[in-house]
């Protein structure tokens, strides 16, 4: 089977060594040239473009038989910090997504669309009491909006023959990306989040085999993509920084964020998690 990733910082690079290791012919993007060695040990193709570029996406999507979409973007450097570009931001997820659907309006043969967005998407949930695939989001703010801009685009272009599945995934988590690595520079430090929504944590790896799942039963529609860690933000974080010696996170909780969130869908659906409690962050669990 032939499939493009866009996007393989880290799920993506991820998805493209287990997919290449299968036996697949894997095609990955990326916006870095700095980056085409590397990810060239993972894949038959790497080509440098930004997802927004419409004739690259067409060239991209030639005979390929399923698109992965794990993009990501928007940091920039300023006065020697890393912040969100709004518009580079909303390039990455809506840009691609328009160039996708050009190039599939245009002749394109896709099998099948796989688009990792995120829980926030769903920002209040307009206060639902649970929150499950058919609940209607509430975006909060740009960055939520971008998640449901972006699905809707991708969700527009489904059909029987190409079927489109989204995963709304929690925080990823995995080798490199450790919490008390990710905490130990948030520790004692004030963050804009609701700290008593859910945790919402899914390790990479259970992304990977999540598409992976979803390319086999060939999924189509919505799903929420995270574990069994049941407590909230403020709980889960707060023992992570226990168990470092770390100073907890002080959540601001300037926006309200989902809470009672379901997995059961894609549970009900064969995802068996590898790392259920967040409890093997540091291993890499599909070698």
């Amino acid at each position: 089977m032939k499939i493009a990733i866009v996007g393989a910082a880290y799920t993506g690079f991820a998805a493209a060594k287990h997919f290449k290791k299968l036996g697949h012919t894997i095609t990955v993007t990326t916006t870095k040239e700095s980056r085409v060695e590397e990810l060239g040990a993972v894949s038959d193709q790497v080509m440098v473009m930004v997802g927004s570029d419409r004739e690259k996406m067409a060239t991209l999507l030639e005979e390929q038989d399923i698109l992965v979409l794990t993009v990501a973007g928007g940091m920039v450097e300023k006065d020697g910090k890393t912040v969100m570009d709004a518009d580079l931001y909303r390039d990455a997820y809506v840009g691609t997504a328009e160039s996708v659907v050009e190039a599939i309006n245009s002749g394109a043969k896709v099998k099948q669309i796989i688009f990792t967005s995120s829980l926030n998407a769903y920002g209040d949930a307009h206060g639902e009491a649970s929150i499950d695939e058919e609940v209607t989001a509430n975006p909060l703010n740009p960055f939520q909006e971008v998640y449901i801009e972006t699905e809707n685009l991708l969700s527009d272009i489904a059909n029987e023959d190409m079927p489109v599945c989204i995963f709304r995934t929690g925080t990823i988590h995995g080798p490199g990306r450790e919490w008390k690595n990710q905490l130990k520079m948030m520790a004692g430090q004030p963050i804009p989040f609701d700290g008593s929504s859910d945790a919402m944590i899914i390790h990479r790896d259970d992304v990977v085999q999540a598409i992976d799942l979803a390319i086999e039963k060939k999924f189509s529609g919505l799903f929420n993509l995270f574990n069994e860690v049941s407590s909230s933000k403020s709980e889960f974080f707060a023992q992570v920084c226990d168990e470092n010696g770390y100073e907890h996170v002080q959540w601001l909780n300037l926006s309200p964020g989902p809470k009672n969130v379901s997995n059961e869908k894609i549970k009900a659906n064969g995802l068996r998690f590898l790392d259920p409690d967040a409890k093997r962050d540091s291993e890499n669990l599909l070698d």
